[in-house]
């Protein structure tokens, strides 16, 4: 296998240390980079960005420090990180970067499947808190510590900003490589379709594996998840060195 870097991109709320448990199980030829996004992890100092566009060209910048032009490469993202990785891919193709070898959609629906439920990214602080709270998307120690809670909460506001705002448009060409979907069977916010739907944005492979977890088994399904990693990989760059 030849080697290959694979960027991360985490989901709203989420940090890239999210991805750091992978390294060991991925193989050797794989170099993982986690992709920070403003405002959080080692750029917490840094303003926020509250728009996928804004998000996807922040790490266009950041992949430009990490890959030349005609490297191998893969892309995985979680929830929010899908929406990026998306638009991500036409910012490369288009700044001479190539075609990656594979983008992984874990925990995210289609980009062109619309979403049903209400706005919460300018609720009350109260409602906002409340709604966390059954999405589980924060542990109580968050809520309970006020220096967490303060620096957590407009991190969120501007990540569920940008989803909820994310206007999709309809693009000229497919995604030309391979797409795997990732998706827990018991979560709540993305259905088995809208997860097989991201077929509809590739001409070439696809395939999609579901976890007995709901939106965040990225944290409990690792080496499963590695796995595929690994096996799509291998895949892809055995694929890509035959049709060069």
């Amino acid at each position: 296998m030849v080697p290959i870097t694979l960027f991360f991109i985490p989901y709203a709320g989420g940090s890239a240390s999210v991805s750091f448990k992978w390294k060991k199980l991925l193989l050797p030829q794989i170099k993982l980079v986690p992709l920070e996004l403003a405002g959080r992890g080692i750029r917490s100092g840094e303003p926020l960005k509250d728009s996928i566009e804004e998000m996807s060209e922040d790490l266009l910048h950041q992949i430009s420090h990490e890959l030349a032009p005609g490297d191998p490469y893969a892309i995985y993202g979680h929830s929010m990180g899908t929406m990026i990785a998306f638009e991500l891919y036409y910012k490369l193709v288009a700044g001479g970067y190539g075609q990656p070898a594979h983008l992984f959609v874990s925990g995210g629906r289609a980009p062109h499947i619309p979403r049903n439920l209400p706005w919460l990214h300018d609720l009350p602080a109260d409602q906002f808190r409340t709604h966390l709270q059954r999405y589980g998307q924060l542990s109580e120690a968050i809520f309970d510590n006020q220096e967490l809670y303060d620096y957590f909460m407009p991190v969120l506001r501007a990540d569920f900003k940008a989803v909820e705002m994310y206007k999709y448009m309809s693009k000229a060409t497919p995604l030309h490589c391979p797409i795997t979907a990732l998706t827990g069977l018991t979560d709540n916010t993305v259905a088995l379709q809208d997860a097989e739907a991201w077929a509809q944005h590739t001409d070439q492979q696809f395939r999609v594996f579901t976890f007995e977890g709901g939106h965040f088994f990225i944290h409990d399904e690792v080496e499963r998840i590695t796995e595929i990693i690994n096996e799509s990989l291998e895949l892809s760059t055995a694929i890509s060195r035959i049709q060069k």
